[in-house]
């Protein structure tokens, strides 16, 4: 079967939007550390370097690169730039020609290959963690999701939670917090009544820096805040 130009085309997009996707992720070479917290002198560890990602990564440049130059040294046009984004542009823009040669085939196969293997390698799933019982009445069949999931479902029942949800219920409950929004300085009184190190300071940095939203405001137009956003950033200022 030959590739149509709008099915290559299409495989060129997926795999330029792919790339993009893992530039910003586990598949880069560049540490990405996460802002100072606090005050203090501790900052996040850096995101994990995913060295198999990164490896397909270089696999599919070097595909799109031999491709490219061939293309060029054929059709005389030259290349407009030699990262992935340029040469998929690159070769997007010669596909009505690139499908009538007797490659064609093979290279979209090739397109679409990369494109998987970098998908597979990104979605590898996490190991699951242990969320709490599941508190359908008679069911309290222990809750387990993995990193990134946005729900979970209990295996027993089949009934859906929210992964988020879950986490405040459990803070709620350890904490004895009845949910009521607080402002920040009740919150932190709350908290360090509690053995829990934070300060209005934190809490300010924290929405200054785009970690943390309050929730609603008060009559007097002060912010308030869920007490377990507050409580969920401080546990991981202070791990």
């Amino acid at each position: 079967m030959t590739v149509t130009q709008a099915q290559l085309e299409r495989a060129l997009t997926v795999l330029d939007q792919v790339v993009a996707s893992v530039n910003i992720g586990r598949g880069s070479m560049t540490a990405s550390y996460g802002p100072r917290m606090g005050g203090g002198s501790q900052e996040h560890a850096p995101l994990p370097v995913d060295v198999d990602l990164i490896d397909k990564k270089v696999a599919a440049h070097r595909f799109l690169m031999d491709r490219a130059l061939k293309v060029a040294m054929e059709t005389n046009a030259p290349l407009t730039g030699r990262d992935p984004h340029s040469l998929t542009n690159y070769l997007f823009t010669r596909a009505a020609w690139i499908v009538s040669q007797l490659w064609a085939d093979d290279f979209h196969r090739g397109l679409i290959a990369h494109a998987d293997g970098m998908d597979a390698a990104r979605d590898r799933l996490a190991p699951k963690v242990l969320l709490g019982p599941c508190t359908t009445t008679g069911c309290e069949t222990e809750l387990e999701g993995r990193e990134g999931d946005a729900e979970v479902r209990c295996h027993v029942c089949g009934y859906e939670y929210s992964i988020i949800h879950l986490r405040h219920q459990r803070v709620t409950q350890a904490l004895g917090y009845d949910g009521t929004p607080l402002r920040a300085a009740q919150a932190v009184r709350y908290l360090n009544s509690k053995g829990v190190n934070v300060t209005t300071k934190d809490v300010e940095n924290w929405v200054k820096w785009g970690h943390l939203t309050a929730t609603d405001t008060d009559d007097k137009g002060r912010r308030l805040f869920n007490l377990q956003d507050i409580y969920t950033r401080a546990a991981r200022n202070n791990a």
